[in-house]
């Protein structure tokens, strides 16, 4: 048998802003290599600038719900600056990250 060649995939973050339950902007953005938690505030960054919105303040909070839960949501208040949308949500598009400390698990 030949050599089996496999894809390269790279996390995805979905980025979009939603007015009530209406999305006013989404983007798309692929990672340059795998997820490092230590960069999310880059990932940020880039994502904000191709959506033409101010960068939000980012707490622990978001990275600690956005590597266990795949999905972290900034509100309105969580911008320096004035914003027309209520919720900006980052979501991971390729699965888990890592997995759920010992204390979520419910089988015990």
């Amino acid at each position: 048998m030949g050599k089996v060649l496999k894809a390269k995939v790279f996390p995805r973050i979905w980025a979009k802003t939603t007015v009530g339950d209406k999305i006013t902007r989404n983007y798309m953005y692929t990672l340059d290599g795998p997820f490092d938690e230590a960069r999310l505030f880059e990932y940020v960054c880039d994502i904000t600038h191709a959506l033409d919105i101010p960068t939000p303040i980012i707490l622990q909070s978001h990275v600690y719900n956005f590597v266990h839960f795949n999905i972290c949501k900034f509100l309105k208040s969580e911008f320096v600056d004035e914003v027309d949308f209520d919720f900006f949500t980052l979501e991971n598009t390729t699965g888990t990250i890592k997995p759920l400390p010992h204390y979520f698990d419910e089988s015990r």
